[in-house]
């Protein structure tokens, strides 16, 4: 028997069957040892081993482990939570790794393993970290420490290396940890381990991860410094460079520049060959202002990953995202403030053919094509990138193309859809294009037929946007927390008196409803909607919109009223800076640019803005002290120096 997969589980119900079924034709037996769950996990298990133990909590992931490995009849044993999983084409590649090598008692491999951490799989973050999850059985290696466990050998030193795949975890996304609690478990864990052995430095390593996941950025800073000041050989650890890469990420989020400076090019710099030194560094030099110097800094992270590739299977330190989709990310944004579209769309698509699923580039890429192309253009384009055969792909080209409210281009893929399957649509699909295409009577008969619940925000808004456009009877079941906003909605529009309740507590509402007007061409109703609730919140919000969706003229004409009553937010004038500097009026973007920094002392990028383009030595001079007011540390960073004489 080659590989026996040994887990422990408890309340995995969730998350269980995924595992399991991405595992099931990679392993010859499946082992696992329950601590007491109370839901489905065990009729799950049982569906898939008869290797099913159940096993008293004492606190001690070690000793749960262990007991599940003296079980264990294969060659090899794997290690993986109930929240992991492989990849399609991850498991015959691990069979054939392991038939090349031999057992050794000194020697474990380490895995892969990609953390997907927030609020969603779509809007989380991607990091990873090498995890010695495989190794052989018989040889006496062992699990020891009650959390965070640790492989041991009884013969001595264990060495590691990396097994060519990759797991995926989800047990750090929001609801999972709201879900298990697993935050509150672990923090009782190290707490009774400080008080049996004391923290070594990986301990106060994985202790800011803890934090770093709850959103306590500070204590988590805490943590990785005092690991990185205990570990006495931090060459020889795999988790080091990690944590100078999370104690980096976590200076740049409390606004430390300076010490995340003194990290990449004091500590980081050891891995200058990978891309994650060069990202971070544009990462923060695009913060900063210094715009052209992080566009170099992307393409450079790029081409390294591209050079490193070619030596060597894994080319990133924490993450693949940081070699190719985060700092093309970061390039479009650049490349789209500059107006310069068509290294935008070069971007754009390179990510669409890296990850077909990837609805934000798609939705940029669709905008841009908008301001200069027709749809059989576009839609042939896009045939060149996604199968048009395949109603999945189809799909997603629908619901991006509704997302950018454009009414042919949906509706060809709305056509398109229906011819192939109809069924590909959900009604909450049908909603939103019925009112995009104004197609009242169908929209009713959609609506009147809607099942379920509806929890989103953009649904809630669009109903109440036709109800009140077509007069509709007909109402959606919404959760609790959006029946209640709905309501606001619609007696806002019915202007019974009770409008100030919205716009007043929730100003981001009307704001969807005004957009959303826009979007469908109700340009009557979007001015109603403005004369009776034209809120300086409400007008920066829509100003704003417009100028990011580059509607500079209309922009513009929110921004005049703005400017006439002395009401432009920050953003506002840091954007009406933006244009005029773009355009030749230096004088007016600077004073913009002044005003916005008053308002907004700690905004440094604007003070790189300001002197890049201001030629009066006195106002630079000014400009200068004011900036390192602010940020003392500016003449440490180079790249400070050029504007600071």
């Amino acid at each position: 028997m080659l590989l026996s997969l040994c887990m422990i589980v408890k309340n995995e119900q969730e998350v269980l069957e995924r595992c399991l079924e991405s595992v099931k034709n990679v392993v010859d037996e499946i082992i696992i040892l329950d601590t007491g769950s109370t839901d489905r996990t065990k009729e799950i298990a049982l569906s898939y081993t008869s290797h099913f133990l159940e096993f008293e909590w004492i606190k001690d992931f070690s000793a749960a482990r262990n007991e599940s490995i003296r079980n264990a009849s294969g060659k090899w044993i794997l290690v993986l939570d109930a929240d992991e999983y492989f990849a399609p084409e991850e498991g015959a590649r691990l069979r054939s790794f392991l038939e090349t090598v031999e057992p050794s008692p000194l020697h474990v491999f380490s895995i892969n393993v990609i953390n997907f951490v927030g609020k969603s799989l779509e809007q989380g973050m991607i990091t990873s970290g090498e995890v010695p999850r495989l190794f052989p059985n018989f040889q006496g290696i062992h699990f020891q420490r009650p959390i965070h466990e640790q492989l041991h050998s009884n013969q001595g030193e264990l060495t590691s290396s990396l097994a060519p795949i990759s797991i995926f975890h989800t047990g750090y996304l929001k609801d999972r940890v709201e879900q298990k609690s697993k935050l509150e478990r672990n923090a009782e864990l190290f707490t009774q381990l400080k008080k049996n052995t004391g923290f070594s430095a990986y301990d106060y390593y994985t202790l800011g991860n803890e934090c770093s996941v709850a959103g306590d950025s500070k204590k988590a800073i805490y943590y990785y410094e005092r690991a990185i000041k205990k570990q006495n050989q931090p060459l020889s650890s795999s988790w080091y460079s990690h944590c100078l890469i999370s104690l980096t990420l976590g200076y740049l989020n409390q606004h430390r520049f300076y010490d995340a400076w003194e990290i990449i090019e004091s500590k980081l710099l050891y891995w200058k060959d990978y891309p994650e030194y060069r990202f971070l560094k544009a990462n923060m030099l695009h913060y900063l202002g210094f715009t052209n110097e992080a566009r170099e800094g992307y393409e450079e992270a790029i081409a390294t990953a591209s050079i490193k590739a070619t030596d060597s299977v894994k080319f990133w330190i924490e993450s693949a995202d940081f070699a190719s989709t985060i700092p093309m990310r970061k390039l479009v944004s650049i490349f789209e403030s500059q107006e310069n579209w068509e290294k935008a769309v070069y971007y754009l698509t390179n990510l669409l053919k890296q990850d077909l699923h990837d609805y934000s580039a798609l939705r940029s890429l669709l905008k841009i094509l908008l301001r200069f192309d027709d749809v059989a253009s576009i839609t042939s384009l896009l045939d060149r990138i996604y199968d048009s055969t395949n109603n999945r792909h189809q799909y997603i080209l629908f619901r991006s193309s509704l997302a950018v409210y454009d009414q042919n281009l949906t509706q060809f893929y709305f056509e398109r859809l229906s011819i192939n399957n109809e069924k590909a649509l959900s009604q909450e699909d049908k909603l939103f294009y019925f009112f995009l295409v104004k197609d009242k009577n169908r929209y009713h008969e959609t609506a009147a037929s809607f099942a379920g619940e509806v929890d989103n925000q953009l649904a809630l808004v669009t109903h109440a946007a036709a109800s009140y456009l077509w007069e509709l009877k007909v109402e959606l079941k919404f959760v609790d927390s959006s029946r209640e906003a709905y309501k606001q909605i619609i007696s806002f529009l019915k202007n019974d008196g009770l409008e100030s309740q919205l716009y007043e507590h929730s100003p981001i509402l009307v704001f969807e409803l005004l957009k959303v007007y826009y979007q469908v061409q109700e340009f009557e109703l979007f001015d109603e909607i403005l004369k009776r609730c034209s809120s300086p919140e409400i007008l920066n919000l829509i100003a704003n919109h417009f100028f990011e969706q580059k509607n500079t003229e209309l922009a513009l004409n929110f921004y005049t009223l703005l400017l006439e009553q002395n009401l432009l937010s920050p953003v506002s004038l840091e954007n009406l800076g933006i244009y005029h500097l773009n355009n030749g009026f230096t004088e007016e973007g600077l004073e913009f640019i002044d005003t916005a920094l008053k308002t907004s002392p700690q905004t440094i990028h604007l003070y790189v803005l300001y002197l890049k383009h201001c030629q009066n030595p006195l106002l630079r001079k000014s400009m200068q002290k004011r900036l390192l007011q602010e940020f003392s540390a500016a003449r440490k960073i180079p790249f400070f120096a050029a504007i600071m004489n």
